[in-house]
């Protein structure tokens, strides 16, 4: 008897633009009434805060969203992310650490909006890409699809980062 292996379905265009829009309205809802303290605790040692995390995250949508702007105006362009020192150098430079989170909340929530809009209102660009030049030379198509899709997941994981943080320290109801 052969063996028959199932994979999950892939999710569908809707499923993903959904996903990407309910990430900043989920974000906003696990830090509404948590006190100013709370967004500097971490899981632990050497981890980012609630308050890095915010910062993160909404640094994502200057970066996706001229991307996807591109990718729909002019497929095939080249982009290039030269000078990116990493994740934790940029924080640092940018003090993710102790800035106000509100400016970024309100850069996130415009972010999704706006990239929620040209996803939808543009169907047949799903599929465009821009060409990413790696520090090596190479080149990475990156679809419109794809950007939406990696931007919801990458936000529902640090929202659950949040959600461990706030179940650590007993920061729910």
């Amino acid at each position: 008897m052969s063996e028959q292996t199932s994979q999950a379905p892939a999710p569908s265009r809707a499923d993903l633009i959904a996903q990407f829009s309910a990430g900043a309205d989920r974000l906003a809802a696990l830090l509404r009434d948590l006190p100013a303290s709370a967004l500097d605790l971490s899981l632990g040692p050497g981890e980012w805060s609630i308050r890095q995390i915010v910062h993160h995250v909404a640094d994502d949508g200057d970066v996706w969203c001229m991307a996807l702007k591109k990718a729909i105006a002019t497929p095939g362009a080249p982009i290039r992310f030269e000078g990116f020192p990493g994740n934790e150098a940029w924080a640092d430079a940018l003090a993710f650490h102790k800035r106000p989170i509100e400016p970024a909340l309100a850069l996130l929530d415009a972010h999704r909006r706006v990239m929620t809009h040209l996803a939808t209102a543009f169907p047949e660009a799903w599929d465009c890409t821009i060409t990413i030049i790696d520090p090596q030379g190479r080149e990475i198509p990156v679809s419109v699809g794809a950007m939406i899709g990696f931007l919801g997941k990458h936000l529902d994981e640090h929202a659950g980062v949040i959600e461990a943080i706030k179940r650590k320290h007993a920061l729910y109801d």
